[in-house]
């Protein structure tokens, strides 16, 4: 079976209750697999918090069919301006959710017998130790710290869906606009970042009452003004620095 690795991940095997019941996460250079990249899924619970950092845009399938939103964490590939060379996150910047459930995922796996879908929880090994908190003890109970990880994990699997909606009906509206990203940082560098999406503000001003207010018992309409108040932050994303 092959299973696809995440942006960033390493080789991802299946999270196994007896072959990794007596490891842990090592806590030291977590977030360091996220260093190479300029871009990391953001799912909309998380957009009022990201929003007041990163720029939120969207990546869309080859097609322009479906749509994912997106931070901006750098200006060119293989850079991320928010996380250091020892892979410690800027203090007091929101780590997207994304980050913080490394190296866990959950992959959907097609099954032939029924052509539905499971879904099966997976871990990118490389950032497994023994010597580190277990996620089961002895008696192959789960410890606090599997319980806590598989909490965060249903937590965002939830929001992945309710994105996944969110960014249908906007597509169903024809909401989204391709756009590009130029910049000149003082140094004399100059940045273009194409192929993003964002929402089209004209057209979003002439929705019919009864689609706005659609929009509005979803609370979509709170995260569309996110996205679109967080386009500012490239300006920011510019001025910043890669830290050290």
């Amino acid at each position: 079976m092959d299973l696809i690795s995440p942006p960033g991940y390493g080789t991802v095997v299946p999270f196994n209750k007896e072959t990794h019941s007596s490891m842990g996460i090592i806590e030291e250079q977590r977030f360091a697999f996220a260093k190479d990249l300029n871009a990391v899924f953001v799912t909309v619970t998380e957009f009022v918090q990201a929003a007041k950092h990163y720029p939120i845009v969207f990546s869309a399938n080859e097609d322009a069919t479906e749509y994912v939103p997106m931070l901006a964490t750098g200006l060119s590939a293989g850079e991320n301006r928010f996380i250091d060379d020892k892979g410690n996150w800027e203090q007091g910047v929101y780590i997207p959710a994304y980050v913080r459930r490394y190296p866990f995922c959950v992959v959907e796996i097609n099954t032939e017998e029924d052509s539905t879908t499971q879904q099966l929880v997976c871990v990118d090994e490389s950032a497994l130790n023994e010597d580190e908190k277990s996620f089961f003890d002895e008696n192959g109970e789960s410890t606090e710290a599997w319980q806590q990880f598989q909490l965060f994990m249903q937590e965002y699997e939830s929001s992945r869906i309710a994105t996944m909606a969110f960014t249908s009906k906007l597509a169903e509206h024809d909401l989204f606009e391709v756009f590009e990203a130029r910049a000149k940082h003082v140094s004399g560098e100059e940045y273009h970042m194409i192929n993003m999406y964002r929402i089209n503000e004209k057209k979003l001003n002439k929705l019919t009452a009864k689609v706005l207010k659609e929009l509005m018992s979803k609370n979509y309409m709170y995260f569309i003004y996110a996205h679109l108040m967080s386009l500012d932050n490239f300006q920011g994303l510019l001025d910043r620095q890669k830290i050290n």
